[in-house]
């Protein structure tokens, strides 16, 4: 239940939502076509059948309404609590937030069309069973005929009443089931006298209005056509595409439920279509606003073109889009129009589209006369074109003394006129250009001089010039806003392929949304941000180049942030200028990656303090993300390749570790194993001499193992990832002398001495893991040079780096050998010692050195010897503070 004020109410509703079980619930909507005919009592009735069968059956809400037989059913189920806190007094609405956290296995929810109060986190509750089944749940829930966004029209058309609450028809459509519950009209009216339905007051009443014998018939004849369009179109594919053209009139509404009608009859696919006469990217009306929400609320494609001839644009859009079928509108065309577009557009598209089935829609209501609106006014254009116009009339007094023709002044005039349409914003600039330049014309150079009196005679020079200077401004105008819309559309189609070029050449995840929302934010113009997707919930946000951060502290709360994980979760728009959480600062979109999948990152943009996202501008946006799908896809799939091949060679590793261990093990522990027995059975016929030379080798074999298999786990280890280098600041000389102590006991036959200039020259590394590259290396040269040989270790400063080398007097290594002594596996073949090892010691110091920021090599000294080195940041002061 929530009582929080303030913006706390986000967080709240949130956070506290089951994560969804990853399959999808199932919808039951139980169809009626009046109140009383039974839906809520079929309902109750099927959910004690499904608790009887061990089903997890929950009452999420119910109406409160006195019918006695339906809410004795409500008994024996358990049922959520439906009271809410609400401006001071106590309302019936469902929680959303408890029906998620009780999670059952269904849940009933009354009253699919209900509005919910703008405490809640959707305004629809057709939207919380939406949240509901991606959780997993499924539900069962009611609803009448009128109610269907697409028959709202027509149930005004006969009832006289005004349905305000609606369902998508989309929605409807993707019911698993619908289960019709009829009922004769004439019971339904006894049931209503009976008190069962209302009570009595608001039964007679109904009975007086919408609960009349041929309203119930026509609303039954509704819904039962309804149904059988639904069961007839479910078993066919859809072949047919449909475009229907709408406007900002109050009678496109009914035009645009018409064409869902028809989209169901022919079961095929529709777009709506609206034609702009503004400049790409302005912000349409509020008219046309409410009727691209109805289309998208209906379940159309929105698509939107510019310019002034709708009839071309029409032809031309249907043509490359296949449509098969034209809905259009019968309004009423004005003979100036019908001038300026060369006859009706229905008229032109019969012409350009013969093929194309087209359907007029008559409008139901008498065309209202729209009152006049005055056109938009902006100073900017009043003052550019008063300063044109006294320039003209400047030139014109300068000319009139010279007896320069009144022809020539009249050119001045429209020269005027067409330039005033170039520099101004507004369509009614150059019109009234044409005007005041007529009324100047007469009031300084025609006879009398001062006077807007003149000659009869005139009257039809100054009606040529208006019209010479209407005309030309009108179409300077229009070129005007041609040539502006097209640079507009170039833009922004160029932004598009930018993003689409930028986008192919992203390497990782981080690459594709950092161009994502470096694109939009250059789109929309406002600051963007994104939250990544880390494991199942939604990681740190981060900011893009450009973006303002103590503008972006208010995006960044707890409330803001259960705002986007609301979206990660269900991969839906939310915030500001949506229908869920619309109280939110920011506006959220999610960024979808393989289908299926829950998305990979969610989209911020400020929109505080801001208008709504134009239309053009949101589809342009969406295009962006709906291009980076493909991307994500692509650096998805490398990276699962990447670690299919990561896990490949792990177990090449592995099998290959297997076959060295059993080929390098054998000799040996067979050796400790016959020097033990020996021991154990011949100790008194051995010399002390002998049995200390079976202990010595017994000794060296074990040193010998320990240290490989040291190196082994080393090895194993970093390649599952499991050790991090912990850096330090380390003296070089603790780690050599560190080393010294763990050698082979052969070292005692070698000569090793040190040579470090600096004691005081200091690392920033892992001391522990160097002191084992050391150890392997000088370990390496003793085994691999001669007995009597000279091994020096010495370190120096180099800029940035300390040097290390470990230098032997011993033979040369040949170059084709010295570019596979560290990889795994590879063992030179020696004639100093009894045994080779498996391969893994210089892999292992080639593998530590690189993590720890540094480089590992070998060459040869002249005139014998050869010397390994290896690279180590040094530890800076700045480091450490």
């Amino acid at each position: 239940m929530i009582q929080h004020s303030g913006r706390d109410w986000i967080a709240m509703d949130t956070q506290t939502s089951t994560p969804a079980t990853g399959k999808r619930g199932q919808l039951k909507i139980f169809f009626g076509y009046a109140a009383g005919v039974g839906k809520t009592y079929q309902m109750l009735e099927e959910a004690h059948q499904l608790q009887e069968r061990g089903v997890d059956v929950v009452v999420g809400y119910v109406e409160p309404l006195a019918r006695p037989d339906t809410m004795a059913l409500v008994q024996g189920l358990a049922r959520l609590p439906q009271g809410m806190s609400y401006k001071g007094m106590t309302v019936n609405e469902f929680d959303l937030t408890a029906a998620l956290k009780r999670h059952p296995q269904v849940l009933l929810v009354d009253e699919l069309a209900h509005t919910n109060t703008d405490r809640t986190r959707h305004q629809k509750r057709y939207q919380d069973i939406e949240e509901l089944l991606t959780a997993g749940i499924s539900v069962y829930t009611t609803m009448n005929v009128q109610h269907l966004e697409s028959l709202n029209n027509i149930v005004e058309g006969f009832t006289h009443v005004h349905v305000r609450e609606t369902v998508p028809d989309d929605f409807f459509d993707q019911a698993d089931q619908i289960k019709l519950v009829d009922l004769d009209p004439k019971d339904l009216l006894e049931r209503l006298k009976m008190g069962k339905i209302y009570r009595p007051d608001m039964a007679q009443e109904a009975m007086q209005h919408f609960f009349t014998l041929t309203t119930l018939s026509s609303l039954r004849e509704i819904a039962l056509r309804r149904m059988t369009m639904r069961l007839a179109t479910r078993q066919e594919t859809t072949t047919e595409n449909l475009l229907v053209c709408f406007s900002g009139s109050e009678t496109s509404k009914a035009v645009l439920r018409s064409a869902m009608q028809l989209a169901h009859a022919f079961s095929g696919n529709i777009t709506a279509l609206y034609i702009s006469p503004r400049i790409a990217g302005a912000k349409p009306s509020a008219a046309v606003t409410a009727n691209m929400r109805l289309a998208e609320k209906l379940g159309m494609q929105v698509a939107v073109l510019y310019g002034e001839q709708r009839a071309e644009l029409i032809a031309e859009y249907a043509k490359s889009n296949h449509i098969s079928k034209l809905i259009l509108g019968a309004g009423n065309i004005s003979l100036y129009n019908r001038l300026r577009y060369r006859g009706s557009i229905i008229d032109q598209l019969n012409q350009s589209l013969p093929e194309v089935d087209k359907y007029v829609i008559p409008h139901q209501k008498a065309h209202r006369r729209r009152r006049w609106q005055w056109p938009e006014i902006y100073w900017q254009d009043a003052v550019r074109t008063m300063l044109i116009l006294a320039a003209c009339t400047g030139v014109g007094l300068v000319l009139m003394p010279l007896h320069v023709a009144q022809e020539n002044i009249i050119l001045i005039y429209i020269l005027g006129v067409l330039l005033s349409a170039l520099v101004t914003i507004g369509r009614s600039a150059s019109t009234v250009a044409a005007i005041v330049a007529v009324a100047l014309f007469n009031y300084f150079f025609t006879v009398p001089y001062g006077s807007f009196a003149s000659d009869p005679e005139n009257i039809v020079t100054f009606a040529m010039m208006a019209v010479v200077g209407l005309l030309s401004g009108s179409w300077t105008t229009r070129l005007r806003r041609q040539a502006a819309d097209e640079a507009q559309q170039t833009q922004r189609t160029q932004i598009l392929l930018n993003a689409s070029h930028e986008l192919e050449k992203a390497q990782d995840l981080t690459d594709v949304l950092l161009v994502i929302g470096t694109h939009v934010q250059r789109l929309v113009n406002r600051d963007v941000f994104l939250y990544p997707r880390q494991g199942d919930k939604l990681g740190l946000p981060f900011k893009l180049p450009g973006s303002t951060a103590n503008q972006l502290t208010a995006y960044f709360t707890a409330n803001e942030r259960a705002v986007a994980a609301w979206v990660l979760k269900n991969g839906q728009a939310a915030g500001r200028h949506t229908d869920t959480l619309p109280r939110a600062a920011g506006l959220y979109l999610p960024i979808n990656g393989v289908q299926g999948n829950p998305p990979v990152a969610v989209l911020g943009i400020a929109m505080q303090g801001s208008s709504s996202i134009d239309f053009y501008t949101r589809t342009l946006l969406n295009s962006i993300i709906d291009t980076s799908i493909l991307a994500i896809q692509r650096v998805q799939e490398a990276e699962e390749k990447r670690r299919v091949a990561k896990l490949m060679h792990q177990e090449t590793t592995r099998a290959n570790l297997l076959r060295g261990i059993s080929h390098d093990l054998r000799t040996p522990l067979t050796t400790i194993s016959g020097n033990a027995d020996m021991l154990v059975h011949q100790s008194d016929r051995l010399s002390a001499d002998q049995r200390h030379g079976l202990y010595q080798s017994i000794y060296a074999d074990a040193v010998w193992l320990t240290g490989m298999v040291e190196n082994l786990l080393a090895m194993t280890r970093f390649t599952d990832g499991k050790i991090v280098i912990q850096r330090e600041p380390e003296l070089v000389t603790d780690i050599v002398a560190e080393a010294m102590q763990h050698l082979h006991p052969e070292a005692s036959k070698h000569h090793l001495r040190t040579a470090i200039n600096d004691d005081l020259l200091l690392v920033n590394t892992d001391a522990q893991l160097i002191v084992q590259v050391l150890v392997n290396i000088i370990n390496n040269a003793i085994q691999y040079t001669p007995a009597g040989s000279h091994i020096t270790v010495s370190a120096r400063n180099e800029g940035a780096m300390a040097l290390i080398t470990i230098a032997n007097d011993g033979p040369h290594i040949p170059e084709a050998e010295q570019k596979k002594l560290f990889e795994l596996f590879y063992s030179k073949q020696q004639q100093t010692s009894e045994r080779h090892g498996m391969g893994i010691g210089l892999a292992l110091c080639r593998t530590i050195v690189q993590a720890a920021g540094g480089q590992i090599g070998v060459y040869n000294i002249d005139p014998q010897g050869a010397a390994f080195y290896f690279t180590l940041p040094r530890y800076q002061e700045k480091e450490g503070a």
